[in-house]
């Protein structure tokens, strides 16, 4: 089993072991003026895996099947996205090639084993009767009009399973296996029966490639074809690198983070098609640019369908004001919900929500008032009309990055999903 460590995106980077800092500047994954870590995911290095967690992750509390619930929430949400984005753009999956491959490899073999080599053996009447081969090959004695063959070339098929290209198949799965099994496959697995008792590759990583060369060259199965391709691959990517390695995450968190919310959260209603949208005047016509309309993150409705929760998941830390969200983010969401009313009527209260990453409350809610307060009770605060309120609640990232790997809801009436309740509160609005 691979040597897990755990750490946190926006960690700062002074706190990380000198060595993963460097190794994670040199890959480009922090930035010579960053002092924070801005990256959710896995470093592989020479003391195992650095699993970095979103924000607020409650670290002591994490155990080996949560990485396999973050690789798989990074795997479903960037499989999911409709926009091709290239490799390398700051909003795409880091490492998505490898991860590809690695799954593929490790998918091929949970499904058909081993690779066993299937060669053809030719004999003379001793097996299935090859007529294309005995037609070419013998003369036929005629028989009351039709030809007849005393001889028939045959052909079998023999399967060998302790072969080199086998035995590369074996150590590349063993490797995987070894260096971050639990991390794929979600079990504390290192090997098998079948892995264990086939030994290793003779040949050095130039002649491993030959043979598998010379072995695609024979082979006709598409499977085969396809393992082989994926071997080459692997071995490829393996030695440039030094060793397997796991290089797999996002510098842009906050994407998964609103897409996660939107997949789990229950009830959901769908009003982005019916909110309002800009018109331009040219001349004497407005207009209409439905692109730039407004689209909320995420709408719920109550059992009973006489409230709905205008829902805005935030990635910021929020354990103070200060790192909360700011002025644009506010007036966002007082307009959502002017839309919202307008398309549900007086028969439905809408309420305004953010959530956060993190399993404690910090702040409660945020309201419009007057400057120069400060630091004010509540009793004496000085509300501005017209704005409302926006309510906070924090959602434990291990239990969203759970719930979306396995595609599964939140429940909202547990208080271990998400802190609060999106429609008690809205009824002292």
């Amino acid at each position: 089993m691979a040597n897990l460590a755990y750490y946190r995106d926006r960690d700062e980077v002074d706190s990380l072991p000198c060595g993963l800092a460097t190794l994670m500047q040199q890959r480009g994954l922090i930035a010579p003026d960053q002092t924070r870590v801005h990256y959710c995911g896995f470093v592989s290095w020479q003391q195992g895996i650095a699993v970095f967690m979103p924000r607020n992750t409650c670290l002591k509390s994490l155990r080996s099947h949560h990485t396999f619930y973050l690789l798989q929430s990074l795997n479903r949400y960037y499989l999911g996205k409709s926009t091709g984005i290239t490799e390398g753009q700051e909003s795409e999956l880091i490492g998505k090639t490898s991860l590809s491959l690695i799954y593929s490899l490790i998918e091929d073999y949970r499904a058909k084993g081993l690779y066993v080599r299937r060669k053809k053996h030719f004999s003379i009447n001793q097996g299935r009767p090859n007529w294309k081969r005995t037609i070419a090959r013998r003369t036929p004695y005629p028989s009351g009009g039709s030809p007849v063959y005393l001889d028939t070339d045959t052909s079998s098929t023999r399967y060998v399973s302790d072969c080199e290209t086998a035995r590369i198949h074996a150590q590349a799965i063993r490797s995987i296996y070894k260096k971050y099994g639990v991390v794929i496959t979600g079990d504390d697995v290192n090997s098998d029966e079948n892995l264990d008792r086939m030994p290793a590759p003779k040949l050095g990583i130039e002649t491993q490639m030959t043979v598998l060369d010379r072995e695609l060259s024979e082979s006709y199965s598409e499977r085969d074809i396809q393992l082989i391709g994926m071997l080459k691959a692997y071995i490829e990517e393996t030695s440039a690198s030094g060793g397997a390695e796991l290089l797999v995450g996002t510098r842009k968190f906050h994407n998964v983070w609103e897409g996660m919310l939107d997949k789990c959260l229950p009830n959901k209603v769908d009003i982005n098609s019916n909110l309002p949208v800009p018109y331009y005047q040219q001349d004497k016509h407005f207009i209409e640019v439905s692109q730039k309309g407004q689209r909320t993150d995420t709408v719920i409705e109550s059992e009973d369908r006489k409230r709905w929760a205008v829902i805005d998941a935030k990635y910021y830390n929020a354990s103070t004001p200060n790192l909360a969200p700011g002025w644009h983010d506010l007036v966002k969401q007082f307009f959502y919900k002017i839309a919202a009313e307008n398309i549900c009527g007086s028969d439905v209260l809408v309420s305004l929500h953010f959530v956060f990453p993190g399993n404690i409350s910090y702040l409660n809610n945020v309201k419009v008032g007057k400057r120069k307060q400060k630091r004010v009770t509540i009793d004496k605060f000085l509300e501005v009309d017209g704005y409302g309120e926006i309510f906070c609640h924090y959602c434990d990232p291990a239990i969203l990055l759970e719930k979306y790997a396995c595609g599964q809801l939140l429940e909202l009436n547990r208080k271990s999903h998400i802190t609060g309740s999106f429609f008690n509160k809205a009824d002292i609005m």
